[in-house]
């Protein structure tokens, strides 16, 4: 899913020695952040976002392809591991705030680059330039701070619709581990407390990008069907900091 941008893809050399971009102060301006990012978001769901760029008209009930195999990265490689269904070995905790580089979904078999984004020239939030990397947007929590990290991907990509990293989203559930990596091989894991299906007209944005008072991180990606240029159902995944 791309989300209806026109500005250039803009991706650093080195995706996961990014110096931290921004430093925010969420003492104090979290809940005004919070509720003006929820504005922008519910402007850029209006406008048609969150749909997939170039995509063919398809419907999300489609016959699912296989899951594709993690996307190999070669500053933070999965150490070596036991099983095929356990491929990702948790790296040590992290002690403090982060800029994510990786998001680990171990059950789906994701192992996306983070891009770190905003919104664009329209007040849309901008989508990752590849179907293979997930979103982080500056403008909620870093991972470690005590609030919401907001992070989005593709669903499908291009023309004909590829399966891109959140094409199997809808199969999290309850318990299930979300790890946040950070450039200097340190994580912080999430377990899933609940996923919503909402419609483009009835998303509670400011839920959705609330800053809470615990740490957690949401997923979002399209769903629903395609209609008119963008699909019409938004998927939404919440988990908590794992204790």
């Amino acid at each position: 899913m791309s989300w209806s941008l026109s500005s250039p893809a803009k991706r650093t050399a080195g995706y996961l020695t990014l110096v931290a971009i921004m430093s925010f102060a969420w003492s104090g301006r979290r809940t005004l952040l919070a509720l003006v990012a929820a504005g922008v978001l519910g402007l850029g769901i209006a406008s048609g976002m969150l749909t997939s760029r170039l995509a063919s008209p398809r419907s999300h009930a489609v016959a699912r392809a296989a899951i594709p195999s993690a996307t190999p990265v070669n500053e933070v490689q999965p150490p070596a591991v036991a099983t095929p269904d356990h491929w990702w070995k948790p790296l040590p905790a992290a002690t403090a705030a982060f800029q994510p580089a990786l998001l680990v979904i171990e059950k789906l078999r994701v192992l996306a680059p983070v891009e770190v984004k905003g919104v664009d020239y329209r007040n849309a939030m901008e989508a990752p330039d590849r179907p293979t990397d997930a979103a982080w947007y500056r403008f909620t929590a870093r991972p470690g701070s005590g609030s919401n990290a907001v992070f989005s991907g593709h669903h499908e990509f291009g023309h004909d619709a590829t399966p891109a990293i959140f094409w199997h989203l809808d199969q999290l559930g309850p318990g299930d581990a979300i790890d946040v990596v950070s450039d200097k091989h340190t994580q912080i894991r999430y377990r899933v407390i609940r996923t919503w299906d909402y419609s483009v007209t009835n998303i509670p944005m400011e839920q959705v990008l609330a800053a809470g008072t615990g740490d957690a991180v949401t997923l979002i990606t399209t769903s629903g069907t395609y209609l008119r240029g963008g699909y019409d159902h938004r998927l939404v995944v919440r988990a908590v900091r794992a204790s």
